[in-house]
């Protein structure tokens, strides 16, 4: 039962990685505004938490917007976490 809930979270988070990474790229690539609002609109409840949390941190004196690359390293890690109870 432990591997299915493991399984499932793992492909969960790897579905996640590639839509924050596609809210990453969307910017580079031309036209298709209803392809940019469909992944801010995918994106937008991953990234809110975390953006509130940079908001209100050290990190707020970036110009840039961070907590797309923060959202990638915790589900990078999380999938990791899940792939090991697979595992074991």
């Amino acid at each position: 039962m432990l591997y299915y809930i493991a399984y499932c979270l793992y492909i969960f988070f790897i579905v996640l990685q590639i839509d924050v990474l596609l809210y990453l790229l969307k910017n580079i690539l031309p036209g298709a505004g209803w392809f940019k609002y469909f992944v801010d609109m995918l994106a937008a409840p991953a990234l809110s938490p975390v953006q509130k949390l940079v908001k209100h941190s050290v990190l707020k004196c970036f110009r840039t917007d961070i907590s797309p690359y923060i959202l990638l390293i915790v589900l990078f890690y999380l999938g990791s976490l899940c792939s090991y109870i697979m595992e074991h």
